[in-house]
C-alpha cells in the first residue's frame, strides 16, 4: 500500500511534462553553508561548517486530476558536524540547518481546489510550510524564528518539521481578511528507531498530531495569527511515579499567538516587526513557555535584523533536575544582515549570543559568529 502511495504521488508530479508541454514540471535547486565559530562560552570554542542541498519539483496537475491541482516534492541532503550540540550546548539550536547526515525525502503531495476558496492538501507534508509560520522571523538563523521550540519539541522524533515529515492532510480555506487551516499528522515522523529515514504512513498510524490555525488582518499591513495542537497518544512523563518508573499520559497539547507586520519606515526603508508567544504542556515538554520577537528593516535584497528567543523551562523540568538545578530560561539575541549579491548568490553574516544555553548553570553564555551562503541553482 505505501509503494502504491509513493508511485501515485511521483507519477502525478511527473505526468503534466509529458501530457503538457506547456505546463511543464518546474525544477529549483539550491545549497545553503553556515561557516560559525563559537567564540566564547557554552561547550568549548570551535568552528563547525553545515550544508543543506535541496532538489525540488513543482507540477501543475490540471489535465491530470482537476483544475488548479498541484503537486510537490523535495528531496534533501544535510551534512556537517552539528554546532549546537558539539560546541554550544542550547537548546533552541543555533543554525536553522543544523541536523544529523542524510539524504532525505523531505516533502511529497498534492494538493487539489475544494468549494471554491477551499483547498485539500495530502502526502509527506513540511508543518511549518502551513502552520506556525513567521514571515518576518524567516530572516533569522536560529531555529526559534522558524517554528517555536514550544512546538518543536514535541513529539517522538519532532513534530512533522525539518529534517523528517510524516504524512498528513492538510485543510485550508482563503478569504478576504481571514484564513485558516486543519492539518491531520501522523504522530510520528520518519521510523520510530531511526529518525534519519523517512517512514511513509498514512496519518493516525501512529497517532494523530491535530493543528488548528486562523490567521485574521488587523489592518492592511498587520496580521494576527492564532493556532493550537494537540497529540492524541499518550506520552511519557517528565517527573516519574512515588516507585520512581515512568508515567504516559495523555494531553500533549499547546497553543501560539502572533502578530507581525509592517511598523512603518526608516529613511524610507521599511520596518517589519514581530512578537510570538508558545505554550506546550509542561508535564510532558521541557519547555513550558516560549516569548520571540525582533524587528527587520530594509528590503529583500539588503536586509537586517535583530531579534530575541526566550525559553522558558516548566516547572516538572526544573524539579527533575534536582539536585543539580537548571537555570529558568535560555535567551539568544541575534543581529543579522542579509545581501544578494547576484540572482544566485545571498550572503549573510550573523551573530548571536546565547545565555544560560541548555538551562545549563554550568556552561558560560556563548558567543557565536559566522556567515550563511545560499547558491540558488
Amino acid at each position: 500500500m505505501i509503494r502504491r502511495y509513493l508511485a501515485g504521488v511521483l507519477a502525478c508530479l511527473a505526468a503534466p511534462a509529458s501530457a503538457e508541454p506547456e505546463n511543464p514540471v518546474q525544477l529549483g535547486a539550491g545549497y545553503t553553508s553556515d561557516s560559525f565559530f563559537n567564540l566564547d562560552g557554552g561547550l568549548r570554542a570551535g568552528f563547525r561548517q553545515m550544508g543543506l542541498a535541496e532538489v525540488t519539483a513543482d507540477a501543475d496537475l490540471s489535465s491530470v486530476l482537476t483544475e488548479g491541482a498541484t503537486g510537490h516534492a523535495s528531496v534533501q541532503w544535510v551534512h556537517g558536524e552539528s554546532l549546537s550540540g558539539d560546541l554550544i550546548g542550547d537548546a533552541q539550536v543555533h543554525s536553522n540547518i543544523d541536523a544529523p547526515d542524510a539524504v532525505r525525502l523531505f516533502e511529497a503531495w498534492v494538493q487539489l481546489p475544494a468549494a471554491g476558496k477551499g483547498r485539500v492538501k495530502a502526502g509527506l507534508v513540511d508543518l511549518n510550510g502551513d502552520f506556525d509560520v513567521q514571515t518576518v522571523g524567516a530572516l533569522f538563523l536560529n531555529s526559534s524564528h522558524g517554528i517555536g521550540p514550544d512546538f518543536s519539541q514535541t513529539g517522538l522524533n519532532g513534530p512533522s518539521i525539518f529534517p523528517i515529515t510524516s504524512g498528513a492532510v492538510v485543510l485550508g480555506w482563503d478569504d478576504e481578511g481571514w484564513s485558516a487551516r486543519l492539518g491531520l499528522f501522523d504522530a510520528v515522523a520518519g521510523q520510530r528507531g531511526n529518525p534519519r529515514r523517512n517512514a511513509i504512513r498514512f496519518p493516525g498510524a501512529t497517532g494523530l498530531l491535530l493543528v488548528a490555525e486562523g490567521d485574521v488582518k488587523l489592518s492592511e499591513a498587520v496580521e494576527l495569527q492564532a493556532g493550537a495542537w494537540q497529540y492524541s497518544g499518550k506520552f511519557e512523563t517528565i517527573e516519574l511515579l512515588p516507585d520512581g518508573a515512568p508515567d504516559r499520559r495523555r494531553g500533549n497539547r499547546g497553543a501560539y499567538l502572533q502578530v507581525e507586520g509592517r511598523l512603518g519606515s526608516v529613511a524610507a526603508l521599511p520596518v517589519d516587526g514581530w512578537v510570538r508567544v508558545g505554550t506546550a504542556a509542561t508535564r510532558v515538554n521541557a519547555i513550558g513557555l516560549y516569548t520571540g520577537g525582533g524587528i527587520a528593516v530594509g528590503p529583500e535584497e539588503s536586509r537586517c535584523g535583530l531579534a530575541l528567543a526566550r525559553a522558558q523551562l516548566g516547572r516538572p523540568a526544573r524539579r527533575a533536575a534536582a539536585p543539580s538545578s537548571l537555570d529558568k530560561h535560555e535567551t539568544v539575541v541575534e543581529l543579522t544582515y542579509s545581501r544578494t549579491v547576484t540572482d544566485w548568490l545571498t550572503v549573510q553574516p550573523d551573530l548571536q549570543y546565547v545565555i544560560n544555553p541548555g538551562w545549563d548553570p554550568g556552561l558560560g553564555n556563548a558567543l557565536v559568529a559566522g556567515v550563511r551562503l545560499h547558491l540558488a541553482l
